[in-house]
């Protein structure tokens, strides 16, 4: 089912899951998988490769591994890492990052089975971008 983050991006994720706005972020979950999605404009005078660089730089030192997406207009990078571990119990979660010319869709995959990891980059691949319309 496709749902609309904003008027230009749009995320495919199944019917089980239910949504939720929470401090200003849309909210997705259902058993074993949640996913937290923010979008923010580019800041000024700043282009998506630039805004990547930079954040590719604040990737923690723990990540498992790094990602990095080019799709038409829109270029993306991600990593993931094992945190949140209580007892014996951990989750694994995916960040990404997907910029257009001028926004960024910021998505964080928190998922309990680390089988599930493949859904999340592939989701993560499958983000719809469309253009706002100049008018």
């Amino acid at each position: 089912m496709a749902f609309r983050i904003t008027n230009e991006w749009i995320i495919n994720l199944t019917d089980e899951f239910e949504h939720r706005v929470e401090n200003e972020r849309l909210v997705f979950w259902k058993t074993g998988a949640t996913v937290v999605s923010v979008v923010f404009k580019l800041p000024e005078g700043k282009g998506k490769l630039e805004l990547l660089n930079k954040i590719q730089k604040m990737i923690p030192e723990n990540a498992l591994e790094t990602l990095v997406s080019t799709k038409g207009e829109i270029v993306g990078l991600g990593y993931t890492q094992i945190e949140n571990c209580e007892g014996e119990k951990c989750r694994l979660s995916l960040y990404t990052f997907t910029a257009s010319d001028t926004s960024c869709l910021q998505l964080a995959f928190y998922i309990d089975d680390p089988d599930d990891l493949d859904w999340a980059k592939a989701t993560w691949e499958n983000i719809v971008y469309h253009p706002a319309e100049n008018k």
